[in-house]
């Protein structure tokens, strides 16, 4: 039976014992089903998991005995930032959840000309913690240890402004290169990729993060929907200077 994993951020972990309430404490015991005795794995969202056995679980808190730190580590080896612009619905949960399960480091939202969807005050703060969601039900599922780094919507503009100057850079264009061994040549270990919303990037915007060292690259003759076109960057990348092949 495969162990189940939690994500408690802010805990320090370490071997002894761990107690916490909320959440956690139903998706162990009524989704999960599990009981007093039975394995289970914590990790912080920084990178820290451990490995540990349930002493006490009822339906408010849970304590769990820590015995050891994880050995096997799942992070890629890749520094993977996207810069995602807003998609509606079950699209957008779709790329955040699939992203997460790929292995990147940092998801930034992006609003772009073509965006659709409007988010201010309450409304942002609730979407800001469902997408938070999303990324920490992934998480657990794909047996990371890290949470990607989400940051509110921005601007192109804004968003270009505050990238680091090293790594490779991509930006989804149906009109670009293909996205091969030879357009996507560079061997750093950071990458930064984009993709644009239902509709795509606008031509003025294409040109502006052109101008900023992004190279325009295609996957395939067919056109990806907005949902489709960063997980399958995301997965050539891995297979390409990540741990695809290990």
């Amino acid at each position: 039976m495969r162990v189940p994993r939690l994500l408690l951020p802010g805990h320090s972990l370490e071997p002894g014992l761990c107690e916490f309430d909320g959440d956690p404490v139903h998706h162990l015991g009524r989704v999960l089903r599990r009981r007093v005795g039975d394995p289970v794995i914590l990790c912080d969202g920084a990178g820290l998991a451990f490995e540990g056995v349930i002493e006490a679980l009822d339906g408010k808190r849970c304590r769990v005995r820590l015995e050891h730190a994880c050995a096997e580590q799942v992070e890629s080896p890749l520094n993977l930032r996207l810069g995602l612009a807003l998609l509606r619905g079950e699209r957008m949960d779709y790329a955040l959840q699939k992203s997460c399960e790929l292995g990147v480091n940092a998801i930034d939202l992006l609003l772009t000309e073509r965006v659709e969807v409007r988010l201010d005050g309450k409304r942002l703060a609730n979407r800001m913690r469902h997408f938070e969601g999303v990324l920490a039900h992934a998480l657990q599922q794909s047996g990371r240890s890290r949470l990607p780094v989400l940051s509110a919507p921005q601007s192109l503009s804004d968003w270009l402004a505050t990238l680091p100057d090293d790594g490779g850079r991509i930006v989804m264009d149906p009109e670009g290169a293909p996205l091969t061994a030879s357009t996507a040549a560079d061997t750093a270990a950071a990458w930064t990729l984009t993709s644009g919303p239902e509709g795509g990037f606008e031509a003025a915007e294409v040109e502006q993060l052109a101008a900023s060292g992004f190279a325009r690259v295609r996957l395939g003759p067919r056109i990806l929907r907005a949902e489709t076109a960063p997980v399958a960057a995301l997965s050539v990348l891995q297979w390409l200077h990540g741990d695809f092949g290990h």
